[in-house]
């Protein structure tokens, strides 16, 4: 059927174009009739030469007749057409050619999904680069609108921009969501409610969970902007709602009190070779040897580990629970000792996923 079809159009295609040429012969035909310049070589010369012209847009000779000069603004009209159409006929080549390469994007796997874009995603495209020197992975950016501050990435072959609706659960199977490491729904400011969209957008994501042999733990990280929101961010499916406020309030109240605490703030928020990035080491990452260990213990355990490791010193400030709950430098009644299901959260120049 679908061949029929495409036959069809083919048809249909060649016989308009001989009809148009058909016409277009016919113009130039009667033109020369009603100049006298089918007799004279030199006239029908300059008849076609004045029909060229009029075909490109411009405005030749005026015809000594009135009919010459009604078939010459006939011959305007259709180049204007007739050009018309073979410039947008290109172009739509061009634009599909172009589509179609931001389609043919590769299989996916443990990629981080970015959901929209604001003028905070080009630094947070940079900062996951950075973070993933040692460990290259794909970066995949979903934006229904065209992102026009893109081109520091264009000439990367690990982050890909896909013009497509985030809130469809098609367009986020299509790129593999289930298998992606984690997804970020940035805040889309030219919607009107950028919050809501998120929520769209993560309800899509838990309803991808739900299909039979998918992953069923995607990690998805929100960007709030309204504070009231945030409990509609989590019923849909968010598992870490970030709002720059948040942070930003905090950050500034610290820095009020301590002078310089704002620098200590932006190195440990920066991805760089000279300055120190909190890591999680999970567990079945360190040595079994150490689940019993108070944190103290642990500490001193670290600081030897540290000492023989001088390239990329750790420092350990924290514990995270088997259940989620994070202690930083925790009191005893807090924390008592390492359970076999608790992370390590240490301070370190570099990326660490495995102590031994």
């Amino acid at each position: 059927m679908q061949k029929r079809v495409n036959q069809n159009s083919r048809l249909n295609l060649i016989a308009a174009s001989i009809a148009l040429l058909s016409l277009l012969v016919g113009l130039i035909l009667s033109l020369l009739w009603s100049e006298g310049a089918l007799t004279s070589s030199e006239g029908a010369w300059d008849v076609l030469e004045n029909a060229l012209i009029t075909l490109m847009g411009e405005y030749p000779d005026k015809p000594k007749t009135i009919a010459g000069q009604v078939l010459q603004l006939l011959l305007l009209i259709f180049g204007t057409f007739a050009f018309g159409a073979i410039v947008g006929k290109i172009s739509s080549v061009f634009v599909t050619r172009a589509l179609r390469q931001e389609k043919a994007v590769k299989q996916f796997n443990d990629h981080i999904i970015i959901c929209n874009w604001n003028e905070k995603a080009p630094t947070i495209v940079r900062q996951l680069l950075e973070a993933n020197q040692e460990h290259p992975r794909d970066i995949v950016v979903i934006s229904a609108s065209v992102i026009d501050d893109r081109n520091e990435f264009d000439d990367r072959s690990d982050v890909h921009f896909i013009q497509a609706d985030p809130t469809h659960h098609a367009t986020l199977e299509n790129l593999q969501a289930c298998q992606a490491k984690a997804v970020i729904l940035l805040a889309d400011e030219a919607s009107e409610g950028p919050d809501e969209k998120n929520a769209l957008i993560a309800l899509a994501i838990k309803h991808l969970e739900q299909i039979p042999g998918q992953k069923k733990d995607i990690h998805v990280v929100g960007e709030l902007v309204k504070l009231g929101r945030r409990r509609h961010l989590r019923e849909a499916g968010v598992d870490e709602v970030i709002s720059a406020r948040d942070y930003s309030s905090g950050i500034i109240a610290q820095s009020a009190v301590f002078k310089n605490m704002s620098v200590v703030y932006q190195q440990l928020l920066t991805y760089s070779d000279e300055t120190n990035e909190f890591y999680f080491i999970e567990p079945g990452k360190y040595p079994t040897s150490l689940h019993g260990k108070t944190f103290a213990e642990l500490t001193q355990w670290i600081s030897q580990y540290s000492a023989a490791h001088a390239d990329n010193p750790l420092l350990l400030v924290g514990i995270k629970s088997g259940q989620g709950e994070i202690w930083l430098n925790p009191k005893q009644e807090h924390f008592d000792r390492l359970e076999d299901t608790d992370s390590l959260i240490v301070m370190a120049f570099r990326h660490v996923e495995r102590i031994v």
